[in-house]
């Protein structure tokens, strides 16, 4: 049987009345037996800059594949490629090839649909 979760949040915080912090957090999980996907991806935007994060994870049985990307003020990603915790591949990629608007907007746009989506993790 498969299971997944998805939550989009959309926050803006202004606690000190001078700077606003606005954050997107997008999370989805999709666990079929013992497998397991993940992406998380987090957007902070304040006064002085955009900082972006993702984290895909994929397990199967004992295996764990990961991938982690750094992203600030909308220039290329840092990336680095994991398995089962040895650092695999670091590199740069353009901010395009990373970028979760779509991923936001599709989730956005089918929250009704109940079905798992593996497409997420790439």
């Amino acid at each position: 049987m498969t299971t997944f979760s998805q939550s989009i949040t959309f926050s803006k915080d202004n606690f000190d009345s001078i700077n606003t912090i606005k954050r997107i957090n997008y999370n989805h999980i999709v666990l079929a037996g013992d497998k397991l996907w993940s992406t998380t991806y987090k957007n902070k935007i304040d006064d002085k800059s955009i900082n972006e994060t993702f984290n895909k994870l994929h397990k199967d049985g004992t295996d764990i594949y990961e991938k982690i990307g750094n992203c600030q003020n909308k220039n290329s990603w840092i990336v680095k490629e994991f398995f089962n915790t040895d650092l695999k591949k670091e590199y740069n990629t353009s901010y395009d090839k990373n970028n979760f608007t779509n991923t936001i907007i599709d989730a956005i746009n089918n929250i009704h649909e109940t079905s798992g989506e593996y497409k997420l993790i790439k």
